[in-house]
């Protein structure tokens, strides 16, 4: 599978749009289309950030390669049983959490 399959795929777990990933990323969907059609390789700093909003490792976008997600963020996002509005609730706290001094 390629990198862009993977993002595909992983996006359509999520159930999350094309314009969800790109609105996150601060690009626009019809890159994350491009990426998602292997027209285009996301660039290095786009990388760590594409990973942790599809809730998945850089080597898993990588290789395909499975690994263990360690921060709370992205792991909550690769849990398959929360609903999308549950795993926004969940980020939103983990965020303000972190934000405390």
């Amino acid at each position: 599978m390629s990198l862009g399959e993977r993002v595909k795929q992983r996006r359509k777990i999520l159930k999350i749009t094309q314009q969800d990933v790109a609105s996150a990323l601060g690009v626009t969907p019809q890159y994350i289309s491009l990426i998602e059609q292997d027209n285009t390789t996301p660039s290095v700093s786009l990388l760590p950030k594409l990973a942790e909003e599809l809730g998945i490792t850089i080597d898993y976008l990588l290789t395909g390669k499975e690994s263990i997600v360690t921060k709370p963020i992205p792991a909550i996002k690769a849990d398959k049983s929360l609903s999308l509005k549950a795993k926004r609730l969940l980020i939103g706290l983990v965020e303000e959490l972190s934000s405390l001094p």
